[in-house]
């Protein structure tokens, strides 16, 4: 196996890293991110019955919360709710949630390993999949998705697009009040499609605290055949080059 500066860009780096490192500032942090449409997509794929759905990456649970809550809310109870992360961290914040007291949360990486089929929806929220270290990483999760997919399943994820400018090296800052500065510090990889980045957080009570990401970038059209070549096809988008949004939302079915 490739070592952790290969395979992430960044020495020391595993998969948990990202999780462990912000799981506790996470829905904190990202509290705006607006993705309500791929929230949208994913409940408008779901049958009228009770059914199976996984999420990818479910970090705290946030994703899942919603859709149970949207469910349950659509008179539509009774829906099995699997997550899986690779970051215990994570899971232990997830596991907190009431609304996930039923939902079975797996430790694992989601490219090794998946729980049994056949799931309705099969989800991955913003950036997930680019969270994987490699295309070889990538291509075994989405064989793996198309494995456990029912007949008329529905995989959906949210994906960032690639740099428009070329990217860069970067140092900026986050956030900063009276009591606490982050700085954001990122270097882009071209070659290897590949941004990684600190945020470093000094606060007045707690010090220094680096929290490490690294992602990967790859064009709609580059992630459709890593799709198709795992037996995936695309059936809808939004968003994606010629569009003014960073993001896409896409819909993949198994090949027939």
């Amino acid at each position: 196996m490739k070592d952790d500066i290969d395979r992430f860009g960044m020495p020391g780096y595993a998969a948990h890293t990202y999780g462990d490192a912000f799981a506790d500032v996470y829905d904190e942090w990202y509290a705006d991110l607006d993705d309500d449409d791929f929230v949208d997509t994913v409940l408008a794929a779901l049958p009228g019955s009770a059914a199976r759905v996984l999420d990818l990456g479910t970090g705290t649970g946030r994703l899942l919360e919603r859709v149970a809550a949207a469910r349950r809310a659509g008179g539509t109870p009774g829906d099995e709710l699997t997550g899986v992360d690779s970051s215990e961290a994570m899971l232990a914040l997830a596991r907190r949630r009431d609304s996930l007291a039923a939902a079975t949360l797996v430790h694992g990486d989601f490219s090794v390993a998946l729980s049994d089929g056949p799931f309705d929806v099969v989800m991955a929220g913003y950036n997930t999949l680019f969270n994987l270290p490699d295309d070889d990483a990538l291509s075994a999760c989405l064989g793996l998705v198309a494995g456990v997919l029912g007949e008329s399943g529905r995989f959906i994820v949210d994906c960032v697009m690639p740099p428009r400018d070329g990217g860069g090296d970067h140092v900026g800052v986050r956030t900063i009040t009276a009591s606490e500065v982050v700085l954001s510090v990122t270097r882009h990889d071209a070659e290897h499609r590949r941004i990684t980045g600190q945020f470093v957080q000094f606060t007045e009570s707690g010090g220094v605290r680096l929290r490490p990401w690294s992602v990967r970038y790859l064009s709609p059209e580059r992630l459709d055949e890593i799709a198709t070549a795992q037996g995936l096809a695309l059936v809808a988008r939004h968003g994606g080059h010629g569009d003014s949004t960073s993001r896409h939302v896409s819909t993949y079915a198994r090949r027939s």
